[in-house]
């Protein structure tokens, strides 16, 4: 059976059923895997349970992530975090893209410690344009650790990875300024509250249940959610429920009361208003819009 990092990179090229021998997944916690067509980076919209790290060498592409488009031009790093919807628009014919690809129970793994207090760094600001020097040393690092994943023969092989991407860690991405511009590194209980929504907004949409996982009173919650991000906990709850939402009605044939259904919603017409309410628009008047 083909493992999850197999089946989303070979959806990305509708062309091939088999990906090249020189890309390497590692069972179901990393994948390295490099594109240089325009026919090898397009799919529909898909929303990921595990981070990607792009490295831009040649070409340029637009990239919808969560649904916002953002222009990547070479070169450049994108780093995608789990919970993240993606879909490759506009690409250059010339197109030079190397992916690392891991699964969340490795980056845990891996424990980097300061990576949490980032990730909202990150998920806000997941583009950065590089500078010859820092396209060098990336790339350097990204082909150290290919190396490394390629020598099968290594009984350490994960550990030298592990260690590697600590290096990359530390000696690339987070000296990128979109990683020193994270207010909430500064709170790791709003951090914590970013990580439970991320996890539990299908299923969990009153703010008392994450209080309650945090051991401190929901307006406690509600104060510090509010002072580190300038948004409300309820907002950062509904974006998520929206964002998932519009992202099924736009690019799956799921029906709106299907879509209701795999939010956890009660029913169809209570999820329409709680659609509404956000938007100023019916999931059916969504739908429609995004079609013509």
């Amino acid at each position: 059976m083909k493992g999850r990092f197999q089946r989303f990179f070979e959806s990305i090229d509708p062309h091939d059923s088999s990906l090249p021998n020189d890309n390497i997944i590692i069972g179901e916690d990393l994948a390295m895997i490099s594109f240089n067509s325009k026919e090898s980076a397009q799919m529909e919209p898909k929303k990921l349970d595990f981070a990607i790290i792009v490295l831009c060498l040649k070409g340029e592409l637009n990239l919808k992530i969560n649904l916002e488009v953002h222009n990547v031009k070479s070169p450049a790093l994108v780093t995608i975090m789990p919970g993240q919807i993606i879909e490759p628009l506009d690409i250059t014919d010339q197109i030079e893209i190397y992916t690392i690809a891991l699964s969340k129970r490795f980056i845990d793994m891996v424990n980097i410690p300061g990576w949490q207090q980032q990730y909202m760094a990150i998920y806000k600001n997941p583009i950065h344009h590089l500078s010859d020097q820092e396209l060098r040393g990336l790339y350097i690092f990204y082909t150290m650790l290919y190396g490394a994943a390629a020598n099968t023969e290594n009984p350490f092989r994960l550990q030298v990875i592990e260690n590697l991407l600590r290096v990359f860690y530390y000696g690339g991405v987070s000296t990128l300024p979109h990683s020193k511009e994270s207010t909430m590194s500064k709170n790791p209980v709003v951090q914590r509250f970013t990580e439970l929504v991320q996890e539990h907004y299908t299923t969990e949409r009153l703010i008392s249940f994450y209080a309650d996982k945090l051991c401190i009173t929901p307006k406690y919650l509600s104060k510090l959610v509010k002072e580190n991000t300038g948004l409300a906990a309820s907002d950062w709850i509904e974006r998520h429920v929206i964002l998932d939402a519009r992202a099924m009605l736009q690019s799956s044939d799921m029906t709106i009361q299907q879509i209701a259904a795999a939010l956890n919603f009660p029913n169809q017409s209570f999820f329409g208003k709680y659609f509404k309410r956000a938007t100023g628009l019916s999931p059916k008047q969504y739908r429609e819009s995004r079609s013509k």
